[in-house]
């Protein structure tokens, strides 16, 4: 998949906005990185500056900033005399990214017990719902969405958003890993109940079993990179 392929959605509808927006390198960081985190751009793919500008309407200038700054974050990897390639998923950076995802989000749980109620259980109840129209649907995109808004969710019960946004920061890696595997229909149903689970257990206020679940289900990608990495003949 080549970066064109990624952007040209609408055609002259991918230009970025400058009016009322954030800087253009921040419009151009956030759209590839998007792109690179939910599949749309494949590790290996070659990114091309002048189809980037091209197809946003802008000069080099935020482009460059954009991809340097996504190869600060390990996205992109650019090469002298070969150019700028999308990176490949580092085992590393995964578990670093599972490693803080899974401690910051089990920590939460005796404050999600605190503020727990019967209008959070319904809004996470909704949420599971949802995700198990759009697994029906073949909606993979929605279902990640609503995975996040699930997650969120859960840190916003907590009193602890901003943790959320920490976490968000650290997991692109993680991401890439959990939204390739999200083609394995065993799999998704796996997270769905999962999600149920863990509504059940905060609902019975077993702060105990909510995190032990929330645990195993935050340990799936590790399962997910092994698939990956491994797949089966």
């Amino acid at each position: 998949m080549s970066a064109s392929g990624s952007l040209t959605s609408g055609g002259k509808g991918a230009v970025l906005r400058s009016d009322r927006a954030p800087p253009l390198a921040t419009q151009v960081f956030d759209r590839l990185r998007a792109d690179i985190v939910c599949g749309r751009l494949l590790p290996g793919a070659r990114i091309s500056e002048k189809v980037l500008c091209d197809r946003l309407a802008v000069s080099r200038t935020p482009v460059r900033e954009a991809l340097l700054r996504l190869v600060a974050d390990g996205l992109v990897r650019s090469r002298p005399q070969s150019g700028t390639f999308v990176a490949p998923i580092e085992v590393d950076r995964v578990l670093e990214a599972q490693f803080i995802r899974e401690h910051l989000e089990c920590g939460m749980v005796p404050r999600i017990l605190d503020n727990w109620s019967a209008d959070v259980a319904a809004a996470l109840t909704a949420l599971v719902d949802r995700q198990a129209d759009a697994a029906a649907a073949g909606d993979l995109a929605e279902f990640h969405e609503l995975d996040e808004a699930f997650h969120a969710t859960l840190a916003d019960t907590a009193g602890l958003a901003g943790v959320w946004d920490v976490i968000t920061m650290a997991k692109p890696h993680l991401d890439r890993v959990r939204i390739l595997s999200l083609d394995r229909q065993r799999h998704v149903r796996r997270l769905i109940d999962q999600h149920a689970a863990i509504v059940r257990a905060f609902d019975r206020q077993d702060g105990r079993g909510a995190q032990a679940m929330l645990r195993t289900h935050l340990r799936e990608v590790l399962r997910s990179l092994r698939h990956l990495r491994d797949p089966p003949g």
